[in-house]
This record gives C-alpha cells, structure tokens and sequence, in this order.
C-alpha cells in the first residue's frame, strides 16, 4: 500500500486516537496498530498474532514480511509514529520533563518532585500502576515506554499537565523506551546492586543508567555527591550539580536532625542559607528530599520559597517506609527495600529507635540470585529474621529461602515461615515493647507471583487486617 493509505487512514472521518494502540494486547474493532521491533522475525510474529484478531489495521516498517491486506508498511515509519504521538497529544513535546534514574529512591523522589513543583505535575513511576491502566491492557513497567507516556498524557483530565516526572529504569534506558523526549533536568540518586540476571555486571548496570545523562537526552543534571555521582559527572558534558556535605557541592548540607517522624535540615544553595522542618521518615529520605528540591530548583522553573512551603505537606508514597502503628508503642513499618544496601539502611535507620527489630524479607523469583546471599548478610543486622516468599514466580520456593540463609549468620534467630501472610502474623505476635517489625521487598505491590499465576496479596492489608482482630 502506498503512502496515500496512511493519509486517508488519519482522515478525521476514519480514525480518533482512543483507537490508536502499540500493543497486540490491547486489540479492539476498530484498532489501529502500530508496530516496530528491531526484531524482524518478532516483528512478523506479533502481526501474525494480530491478524488472526480483529484488527482494522497494522501500520509497520517496509522490510516486513508478512502481507495482508490490513497490513500498511511504510518506508518512514519513525517519522509517522512521531505523527502519530502528536496526534494523540499536540503539545508532548513542549512540556517540561524531569527523569529520575539511580538503585534506590527513584520512586520516593519522584513522589516528593511532585508534591514539590507548583503547577500541575503528574508523575509516572512505579507506584503508579492504576493511571496506565486507563490506556493499555500491557503489563505495568517502571518506566512505560513512551506511546503510554504520550496516551496518558493526551487523556482529556491531563489537559493542563504541564511537568512530567518520569522514574526510569536500566531496563529503560537499555532499550531506548523514552526515545523522543528530552529532559529538562535528570537526577540521579545512587548504585548498587540490582538487576544483574539482566546487566551481568555493575559495569553494564552503570552504562545503562549514564545513558540518561547525554547531551540529546538531558539538558542537565543533579546528583547526590557518591563515588557513582561523581562519575557521571566526569563522563557527561551537560550541567551538572552535586548534593552533599562538602561546602564544594552545589547544595551543600549543613546539619540533619533526625526525628522518628520528622527531618529537620539546614541546607545552603547559592550562597544563601535555608531551615526547613520536613515530615518525612525513613533512610535517606532527606537525600531524596534534597534531590527532588534541587531538580525542580536547578531546572529554573520553581521558586525556592514555594519548594520551601510546599515541603511542610510532603507524605511518603505507599509502601515507602510506611509505618503503621500497633500497641505498646510498637510500629510495623512496610516498605520496598529489597537490595542489599537498602535493607542495610532501613535497619540500621530504626536499630537505635525500637529495643527489637525483626525482619520478614523474600527474594524474586527468576530474577538476580547472585544478590539473595548479600540481602541475608544484610539482614544480620536485625535481632530477628523471618525468612518468607516474595514473588516466587516459577522457582522453587525453598531453593529462594535457601540461597538467602545462605549468608545469615548461624547463630541468628530466624525462622522460614514460606507463606507470607502467616510469617507476616508470626513477626506481629513477636512484638514486644517498644520494638519494630520491618516487611520489606514488596512495599506497594499488591499480589504474588506464583508459577504463571498470581494472587492478591498486600502487607498491608493483612497486617491491618490482623491487628484490627487484636485490638
């Protein structure tokens, strides 16, 4: 078919962009499909499936080689995709977009940008499921790829959006999901390690995250003042600017009180000296503070005053250090460390607050065992272990227990407790005065990957559940 196809395809009369979609799971009647993959023969594979639906029509690159009818090929398919995103929303480009990047605290910073940032923000992130829901049937992501992005920002209660905040995964940038926008500032939080069954090594890991950092991608950048940091720094050619103790970084902190539910910080920027009394908990939650104020400083769209106020409202996004609160001064905090060095942080962040600290902690299936001996030496910390299934997925459950064990201290309490609600209802009876129960590694998730399948499943449901029958 020639290019006359495509014109009349995007004629007013024929088609409106609730019918244009990028996934074959997402097929109606009256769908559009566009489709790409640098895989010819996956490419033929999904307009294969997509045919035998009922599909209008499949708009795709000219080496393709399947032929229907309903098939348009095209020799500049980039070029019309790109049409076709200003199609579903006319001004994407032009809005502000800021992209977080880093092992842990993406979530949490993006969450605090966007409380942060005056006009209207929306932020798409991990926790941040339900809204994509809205526009595609495809499994959430923590960065979408960018035709999501795009329809949900072109959904008529988005209108008025004019900041983007954009957590943004390795697997991400790996493969260039967000091709097509440049941010106006990118932060970069931390590195450790995560997600080698994909990278392999920390190298690779690295190289993926410094691809936010190029000249086309970035107009400039903020980190937190670290080895990883400053590497960035010395290998991009964007502005950067640094956050950390040393007088030499650009927002330099000066002194850090911290409260069990408060954080108050005086900080200097730009020669001038600031208080500010945050109500905010949790390790490192002041370093995502800082790095979520400084990105929507430094990109010279936010006043400092009205960052300032808006930061005495601030809240932790769900499953973030969520602490609720159980009798005899006891709390059970929920949250979604599952590195080894976030687990190091949230326990030694409350080991001097509570007499006893217990911790629940599993591991993914299928996903980075290397880590799972390194997650159980970090839980040494911890007075109390119980070790649980996360998302077994399809490996064995006991082989995941065993491989964590593994770097456990022999003369530690811990039990194996596999079903997760009842290791959650063991730790809770094992409360004393005074003391903290940690269930880390799912934070805001709300079901369990069992072999293929899953079942609803939140921590916190089942501990509030279960306190409510105690009280």
């Amino acid at each position: 078919m020639n290019s006359l196809n495509i014109d009349e395809l995007f004629s007013s009369k024929n088609i409106n962009s609730n019918e244009i979609i990028n996934s074959t799971v997402d097929i109606t009647k009256n769908s559009i499909l566009f489709l790409n993959n640098k895989s010819l023969e996956k490419l033929d594979k999904l307009i294969r499936e997509a045919l035998d639906s009922d599909v209008k029509a499949i708009v795709t690159k000219e080496d393709c080689t399947v032929s229907n009818d309903k098939i348009i090929k095209v020799k500049n398919y980039d070029e019309i995709f790109k049409d076709v995103l200003q199609k579903i929303c006319p001004n994407y480009e032009n809005k502000n977009y800021y992209g977080i990047t880093g092992t842990n605290g993406k979530t949490t910073t993006g969450f605090y940008l966007n409380q942060l940032i005056s006009s209207k923000s929306l932020f798409i992130g991990t926790t941040e499921s339900v809204q994509l829901k809205k526009i595609t049937n495809e499994e959430h992501l923590t960065t979408p790829k960018l035709f999501n992005i795009i329809k949900l920002l072109g959904l008529k209660e988005n209108n008025e959006i004019n900041d983007v905040i954009v957590e943004i995964s390795s697997h991400a940038l790996e493969q260039d999901r967000l091709k097509g926008v440049k941010f106006k500032v990118s932060g970069f939080t931390n590195l450790s390690q995560d997600h080698f069954d994909y990278h392999k090594n920390i190298e690779n890991y690295f190289n993926s995250k410094l691809k936010l950092f190029k000249n086309e991608i970035s107009e400039k950048f903020v980190y937190i003042d670290s080895q990883w940091g400053n590497k960035i720094k010395s290998l991009t050619t964007i502005p950067s600017f640094s956050i950390g103790m040393n007088k030499k970084n650009n927002l330099y902190i000066k002194n850090v009180i911290v409260r069990k539910e408060n954080y108050d910080i005086n900080f200097e920027i730009e020669g001038n000296n600031y208080d500010v009394s945050v109500p905010l908990s949790g390790p490192e939650s002041h370093l995502n503070y800082l790095l979520a104020l400084s990105m929507a400083y430094f990109s010279e769209l936010n006043d400092l005053d009205s960052i300032l106020e808006a930061s005495l409202k601030l809240t932790n996004p769900l499953g973030r250090y969520e602490i609720i609160k159980y009798k005899n001064n006891n709390e059970i905090i929920v949250d979604f460390a599952h590195t080894p060095e976030s687990i190091t942080q949230v326990i030694n962040f409350v080991k001097n607050k509570y007499s006893k600290v217990i911790v629940i902690l599993g591991a993914g299936g299928n996903r980075d065992k290397e880590k799972r001996p390194l997650m159980g030496n970090a839980v040494n910390l911890a007075d109390k272990i119980i070790i649980t299934n996360d998302n077994p997925r399809y490996e064995d459950e006991k082989e995941i227990a065993k491989n964590i064990l593994s770097g456990i201290e022999l003369n530690k309490e811990t039990q194996v407790i596999l079903n997760r609600k009842d290791a959650i209802i063991e730790g809770i009876n094992n409360l004393e005065k005074d003391s903290v129960l940690l269930i880390l590694g799912k934070g805001h998730e709300t079901i369990q990957e069992f072999k293929g399948s899953s079942v609803e499943f939140s921590d916190q449901k089942i501990v509030k559940e279960y306190i409510k029958e105690k009280l």
